[in-house]
């Protein structure tokens, strides 16, 4: 069996706005957990509300992350990439991002300026689902993240699922990953971004590759539920790793 056996390629260090971990604390962690590969993916996102892009510490970042992988990876795998906020709106600073070399680069939609202005939860959520569908058409991204990340904040949110479903499709033609973010379930009873069902119809459309991540900002939510979701995926895809853009499967 390949030694990638368990990872995860979601994770948020001191470099992005919204957490404090390291990435030494994390690559202790990850070893203590028997992980075999973790991606740092520090947040990138430029509109109105944020622009980390612009105050991003890139030297700082790439200098922290050769001496932890010096020092930790003959035990671990230790990658590095960005999650991006609407690549498709920004591809100067997409493509400066590419020109650094990452391994992974996840395409999302937080604060898209289309969401701006729309007060109603049902509006704001179709809206959100559009951005989606834009951005998984028109990114340049190698992982498609949390197709449908409102279920993580709403307990009355409402899917889309044939939207979502289509949306996955398209992804699947494109030859792109999707993620399987199970940050979600910190909340009893709430699947993983996207569902299983909706995975079973990325898989149904030729999708070939998937990543379980936990999308953790801190040290103690670290491959959060990976192994559970990793063990109930369907036959069709495969979990993969990416080093310099490229999918590696891990088994």
């Amino acid at each position: 069996m390949n030694k990638l056996t368990l990872c995860d390629l979601h994770v948020h260090t001191n470099y992005s706005f919204d957490s404090s971990a390291e990435m030494e604390r994390y690559a202790v962690a990850a070893i203590e957990l028997g992980l075999a590969a973790i991606c740092f993916t520090d947040h990138i996102d430029i509109n109105s509300h944020r622009n980390t892009f612009a105050t991003f510490r890139f030297d700082d970042r790439l200098r922290e992350f050769q001496r932890v992988k010096s020092k930790y990876g003959g035990k671990i795998t230790l990658l590095q990439g960005y999650e991006v906020g609407d690549p498709h709106l920004h591809p100067k600073e997409t493509a400066f991002l590419r020109s650094l070399q990452p391994d992974m680069i996840i395409g999302s939609v937080h604060d898209s300026p289309l969401l701006d202005g729309i007060v109603s939860r049902r509006e704001y959520e179709r809206a959100y689902d559009k951005c989606v569908r834009i951005m998984a058409e028109n990114g340049d991204y190698d992982v498609l993240g949390h197709v449908d990340v409102l279920r993580k904040w709403h307990d009355d949110y409402v899917e889309d699922t044939d939207y979502v479903y289509e949306t996955l499709r398209r992804c699947a033609k494109r030859g792109k990953a999707i993620e399987i973010n199970t940050s979600s379930m910190h909340r009893d009873g709430v699947p993983p971004m996207p569902a299983p069902d909706a995975v079973a119809e990325f898989a149904a459309a030729g999708g070939k590759y998937v990543t379980v991540n936990s999308d953790s900002h801190s040290c103690g939510t670290l491959g959060f539920k990976c192994a559970e979701i990793a063990a109930a995926l369907p036959q069709e895809v495969r979990r993969c790793y990416f080093v310099a853009g490229k999918a590696v499967p891990i088994d």
